[in-house]
């Protein structure tokens, strides 16, 4: 968890002792769900501390609890590498909790959203990003890539809630913990089979763009047409029957909008017979999957001349 200093604009003094009077910090705790597997490539993916305190700025906004009246206005947090804490505009802007209305009163609660990456460094497939007063957050993906080119570099998008945050319950931290909206998958080649190149992979009929809805059911609503995502190899991944070591990992790791997916997957593939080189007809096997949100799949390729079978490991821990 991550420490932020920040505090909320103080009102009048009053004479009660267990009421501070003074300028009082309001520690906003941020983190993420990791992933179980471990840390990906990716540096993008905000699976760990570390990631989020090296992506260095998230936007977050503050409102009176259930209501839309901003306290904190939507600001920029940045991380301070030299004093390891959060800052509201790199420490140029102060906040501070809000005071009971009467000596002894209840301290007033805030709601707290943030997101990641911040306002203005946003992927370019998230878009319309809202908060309402029912807690609800909606954001649109559009175009997310559906090659595996074009997601090496991809910055996620993630989001975090902290709902009837006050001085009383949470002066030792406001628990701001960022979830994944997305679904993420892992390829891999299994750790033993015959001498085998693979070109590419066709993940078939995949939604890239949908709506998201936090306190809806669905949480996503997929639109447009359903398209292939294509991950081209160059040089090919190779695995060698002498070598049984631990599976190997095809390419990155890729996020995708959840969705109920047929699960239609093609591979193309050389294979080194007595030092001959011949290519394989195009395999084809269906692995039907439902990708939730936040949860990471690992899809592993057996492969041999005559048959392709993928195994599939959900981790059931969230992100």
């Amino acid at each position: 968890m991550l420490l932020l200093a920040a505090g909320l604009l103080a009102g009048c003094a009053v004479d009660t002792p267990e009421v501070k009077t003074h300028q009082t910090e309001i520690a906003v705790k941020t983190g993420v769900q990791k992933i179980r597997q471990g840390a990906p490539r990716r540096a993008a993916t905000y699976d760990d501390v570390a990631a989020l305190q090296k992506e260095a700025h998230f936007t977050c906004v503050a409102y009176e609890v259930n209501t839309l009246t901003e306290y904190i206005p939507t600001t920029t947090v940045d991380w301070d590498a030299d004093e390891s804490r959060w800052e509201f505009n790199g420490g140029s802007a102060h906040y501070y909790w809000p005071l009971p209305a009467t000596n002894g009163g209840e301290w007033p609660s805030l709601d707290f959203f943030g997101y990641m990456p911040k306002a203005g460094s946003l992927p370019s497939y998230i878009s319309g990003i809202a908060y309402t007063a029912a807690h609800n957050v909606t954001f649109t993906c559009t175009g997310l890539p559906m090659t595996g080119a074009g997601q090496e570099s991809l910055k996620e998008f993630v989001y975090g809630v902290a709902l009837g945050q006050n001085y009383g319950n949470a002066a030792a931290g406001v628990p701001l913990q960022f979830q994944h909206p997305f679904a993420r998958i892992k390829l891999q080649l299994a750790s033993s089979h015959p001498d085998i190149d693979i070109n590419s992979i066709t993940l078939k009929d995949i939604y890239n763009n949908g709506n998201y809805a936090r306190n809806s059911t669905p949480q996503w609503t997929t639109t447009g047409d359903a398209t292939d995502f294509v991950l081209t190899l160059a040089g090919g991944a190779a695995v060698f029957d002498d070598n049984p070591v631990s599976p190997k990992q095809i390419g990155e790791y890729y996020i995708m909008i959840p969705q109920v997916w047929a699960g239609e997957i093609v591979v193309n593939a050389d294979c080194l017979f007595w030092g001959d080189k011949k290519n394989y007809p195009d395999l084809t096997t269906t692995v039907p999957t439902t990708w939730e949100p936040g949860y990471s799949y690992t899809y592993t390729f057996n492969i041999s001349p005559e048959d392709l079978r993928v195994d599939i490991e959900k981790y059931t821990e969230q992100w």
